[in-house]
């Protein structure tokens, strides 16, 4: 299947990867949909806070080729990326931020192949966020461009990002119910 394909099925097709030509779905559980949930309330907050910081979503599909591209878990749009205000709520090109909450049965193709991917693809910031062990592998792009440098962020930590003005959160705060 070609990522023209993969985007003509229906969107209600979600949690699903389009991976070397082929459609993997790989539904999340409890534990991640809290994850995501916080991220959710999080950043919510943070972006009502102030005008112009972009827009936060579920799920869009991102390319990293045409036989490659996935859904992450959430993604942080900058204000130049979003359709004007007044207009319906759209994205043009690759959000800056993405946001992987790790599960058992993925753990090693999000912290290698999709990594490398989200890297290639010109992805600013990238979160594996691990639910097991409540940490936060943090993977930044360097300042002049370069490959992803990484910090690991336990649950006394606070996370923030260049990219997210004024933005933190204390890292147990992702997990709590």
């Amino acid at each position: 299947m070609t990522w023209d394909e993969f985007l003509a099925l229906p969107h209600e097709t979600r949690n699903a990867a389009l991976i070397d030509g082929e459609v993997v779905v790989n539904p999340p559980n409890p534990q991640h949909e809290l994850v995501v949930r916080n991220l959710n309330v999080v950043f919510t907050a943070w972006l009502r806070a102030g005008a112009g910081r972009g827009e936060i979503s579920t799920q869009q599909p991102v390319k990293i080729n045409d036989h490659r591209g996935y859904q992450p878990d959430f993604m942080w749009y900058p204000p130049e990326r979003c359709s004007p205000p007044d207009e319906p709520l759209a994205f043009s090109g690759p959000p800056a931020l993405v946001v992987e909450v790790l599960s058992p049965s993925t753990r090693s193709f999000d912290l290698i192949r999709k990594r490398g991917d989200y890297e290639h693809a010109g992805i600013g910031e990238v979160w594996f966020v691990d639910p097991r062990d409540q940490r936060v592998l943090v993977c930044q792009r360097a300042e002049d461009g370069g490959c992803f440098a990484d910090r690991e962020l336990g649950p006394g930590d606070t996370l923030t990002s260049p990219l997210l003005d004024g933005s933190a959160v204390e890292v147990g705060e992702l997990f709590r119910r």
